[in-house]
C-alpha cells in the first residue's frame, strides 16, 4: 500500500493538496484537502482494466467556481434546512440563505469551502488519510467553535470508509455527509441508467416542490421507491410517478432498516462487473441521480451529462431539526460526534 503527495493547485495564496492512496488490488483513492473532496477513485472491471469510477470537475478553479458538491465533505448540516432557521429551546436561530429561502449543504461557506490540514498513517494492511479543520462561532448562523476531523481509510480488503468526528463548545448542529458520485461504467459520458440500485429501506421521505421533506415518512411498498430487491435505474429515474418526473430523477432521502445483515445500499453494473456495497451508521440515505447537466470549463469532453453518476449521501434525514420523528443532529459539547461510512468494492462472480 502506497499514498503520494501532489500539488492539486493554489487557492488564497495557499497549495491544495492531493492524496493518492493506492493498495495492492488496483483501488485508489484520491483526495484533495480543499474541501476533503473525493477527485477520483479507481478500479479494475472484470477484464482488470483500471477506470475512474467516480465523476468530478477537472481543475480546482472550476470546483470553486461551480462548487458542484462532487466528493465533498458537505456540512456542518447536509441538505436543506427549511427557512434557513431552526429554533434552540425559545431562541430562534437564524441561518445564511443560499438556495431560495433555504440552507443548503451549510451555507455559502460548508466544509466543502475549507482548506483541511492534512496528516497521513501507513498500517500494515491499511492507510488513512486524516483532516481536520474548524468551523468559527457563528459562520452562516451556526453557533459554536466546532473542530472537525475526518478520516479516509484505504484498506487492502477493497474498502473505503469514512470516519467523521466533531466537537464544539455550544450546542449546535451537526450532520455530515460525503457527496462523491459514481458512474461504474468507467466512462463519465454514460449514464447510470445502466446500473441497478438496492436500498435496505422501507420507508422514504416524500418531498415538497421546494424539495424540503414534507415531514412525513411512506413505505416504499408498492411505489416507484420500492428498491429492497434492486431495480435498474432507468426504470427508476424515467418513471413517471410526480415526484420524481418533475425533479428528472431521484433526489430523495431514504430511511435504512438496520435491522437486517443486509448492506445498506448495493449498486451494481452488470456491463463492468463492478459493486459498491456501502455500510453505515447513519440512519438515512439521500439518493440523488445528477438531475442536471454540469458543464466544463475546460471543454465540453469534461462536462458531465445529466444522469451521469448517483451520489449515495449517508446521513440523518433532512431537516431533522425542524421535523418531529426526522431524529436528531443536534451537537452538545462534552458530547462528541461520530459516524461511519464504508464503501466496499468488489466484482461480481
Amino acid at each position: 500500500m502506497k499514498i503520494k503527495k501532489t500539488e492539486f493547485g493554489i487557492i488564497d495564496q495557499q497549495i491544495v493538496y492531493e492524496y493518492i492512496l493506492s493498495n495492492s488490488n488496483g483501488l485508489s483513492l484520491s483526495v484533495i484537502t480543499y474541501g476533503g473532496i473525493i477527485t477520483k477513485i479507481i478500479m479494475p472491471d472484470k477484464t482488470g482494466k483500471l477506470e475512474e469510477i467516480t465523476t468530478n470537475m477537472t481543475t480546482l478553479d472550476e470546483i470553486v467556481k461551480a462548487r458542484p458538491f462532487h466528493g465533498s465533505i458537505v456540512g456542518p448540516v447536509a441538505g436543506r434546512i427549511s427557512n434557513a432557521r431552526y429554533k434552540e429551546d425559545e431562541e430562534v436561530i437564524e441561518l445564511v440563505k443560499n438556495e431560495s429561502s433555504n440552507t443548503l449543504h451549510g451555507g455559502p461557506t460548508g466544509l466543502d469551502t475549507k482548506i483541511w490540514d492534512a496528516d497521513t498513517m501507513e498500517l500494515d494492511n491499511e492507510i488513512q488519510l486524516q483532516l481536520t479543520t474548524e468551523l468559527p462561532d457563528g459562520e452562516n448562523g451556526f453557533p459554536g467553535n466546532v473542530k472537525v476531523k475526518v478520516t479516509y481509510t484505504l484498506n487492502e480488503a477493497d474498502e473505503v470508509s469514512i470516519h467523521y468526528e466533531a466537537n464544539t463548545n455550544k450546542k449546535t448542529l451537526f450532520n455530515p455527509t460525503n457527496h462523491v458520485y459514481f458512474n461504474l461504467t468507467g466512462d463519465y459520458h454514460e449514464t447510470v441508467y445502466d446500473h441497478e440500485l438496492q436500498i435496505n429501506s422501507n420507508q422514504y421521505a416524500p418531498l415538497k416542490e421546494d424539495n424540503m421533506p414534507t415531514g412525513e415518512l411512506k413505505a416504499v411498498k408498492d411505489t416507484p421507491f420500492d428498491l429492497r430487491e434492486g431495480k435498474r435505474l432507468e426504470t427508476v429515474i424515467l418513471n413517471k410517478n410526480e415526484e420524481i418526473s418533475s425533479r428528472n430523477g431521484l433526489d430523495h432521502p431514504f430511511l435504512l432498516d438496520h435491522s437486517t445483515s443486509e448492506p445498506s445500499v448495493k449498486l451494481t453494473h452488470n456491463g463492468s462487473g463492478r459493486v459498491v456495497e456501502v455500510e453505515t451508521d447513519s440512519e438515512a440515505i439521500v439518493v440523488y441521480t445528477h438531475n442536471k447537466a454540469q458543464e466544463s470549463e475546460t471543454g465540453k469532453d469534461r462536462s458531465l451529462g445529466e444522469h451521469t453518476g448517483v451520489t449515495l449521501e449517508t446521513q440523518q434525514l433532512p431537516d431533522a431539526v425542524n421535523l418531529e420523528n426526522f431524529g436528531s443532529v443536534w451537537l452538545e459539547p462534552g458530547h462528541p460526534f461520530e459516524s461511519t461510512t464504508t464503501f466496499k468494492f468488489s466484482l461480481m462472480d
